[in-house]
C-alpha cells in the first residue's frame, strides 16, 4: 500500500502541473502582447500611416512616436466590427490579435509594417498603437484608414430637339412680286418710248433747218 501511495503521489502532482501549464499557456496566448498594467493619457503626437487611405493588398508603414522611457509598442488593426485583420511584418512577437515591436532607444519613431487583406468588402480599418514604457504603463493612439471616395462625372446631356423652322411671310412674297412687276413695266415702257423719242428728235432737226435756211 505504501508503494502504491508513493507511486500515485508523483502522478497526481504531474497531472496538476500539466493542467496549470495549459491554463497559463492559454491565458498568455490571448494576452501575451498586452504587457502593460494600465493606460495613461498622453499629449504626444499621434501615429501616422503611409499611404493614408485604405486599399486592399497594400503594405503600410506606421510611424509611432517613442522616447527613451519606452520599451515596446503593441500594434493592432481592427475592422468596424472590432475584429483583428491583416498581417504585421517583422514584429518581435505575434499574438492572437496584436503584434509587439521592441523600441530602439536611439530612435524617436518606431516603424511598423502592416499588410491589408485581399478582401474588397472592407471600407475602413482602425490602426491602434499601445506604447509601453519601462514601468509597464501604456499610452494609446489610433487612426482610421478609409477608402478613397469614388467621384463620378455627371453624364453629358445631348439635346435632340430640332430648332423651329422659319417660314417666309406671305407679304414678303407679295412685295417680291410687286417689285418684279414694276421692273418689267419700266423695261416695257423704255422699249415702247424709244422710237417716238427718235422721231421727235429728227422732226425737230428738220424744222430747225428750214427756219435757218
Amino acid at each position: 500500500m505504501a508503494v502504491l501511495n508513493s507511486t500515485l503521489l508523483p502522478l497526481g502532482l504531474f497531472l496538476c502541473l500539466v493542467m496549470l501549464f495549459i491554463s497559463t499557456g492559454s491565458a498568455n496566448f490571448s494576452d501575451s502582447c498586452m504587457l502593460f498594467t494600465e493606460i495613461v493619457p498622453t499629449t504626444a503626437p499621434g501615429i501616422k500611416a503611409s499611404p493614408d487611405v485604405y486599399e486592399s493588398d497594400t503594405t503600410y508603414t506606421i510611424h509611432v512616436p517613442v522616447n527613451n522611457n519606452d520599451d515596446s509598442v503593441v500594434m493592432r488593426a481592427m475592422d468596424m466590427n472590432n475584429k483583428s485583420l491583416g498581417l504585421w511584418h517583422n514584429a518581435d512577437r505575434n499574438c492572437a490579435s496584436s503584434s509587439l515591436y521592441r523600441v530602439d532607444s536611439h530612435s524617436n519613431f518606431l516603424r511598423a509594417y502592416w499588410e491589408s487583406p485581399h478582401s474588397m468588402n472592407i471600407s475602413a480599418v482602425n490602426i491602434q498603437a499601445f506604447t509601453i514604457n519601462i514601468h509597464r504603463m501604456a499610452t494609446f493612439s489610433s487612426l482610421t484608414l478609409k477608402r478613397r471616395a469614388i467621384t463620378t462625372k455627371p453624364p453629358i446631356m445631348i439635346s435632340t430637339t430640332r430648332p423651329p423652322t422659319t417660314h417666309a411671310l406671305p407679304t414678303a412674297r407679295i412685295l417680291n412680286a410687286t417689285s418684279r412687276l414694276t421692273t418689267t413695266s419700266s423695261v416695257a415702257n423704255g422699249i415702247f418710248l424709244s422710237p417716238i423719242a427718235d422721231a421727235l428728235q429728227i422732226l425737230l432737226v428738220f424744222l430747225t433747218s428750214k427756219l435757218l435756211f
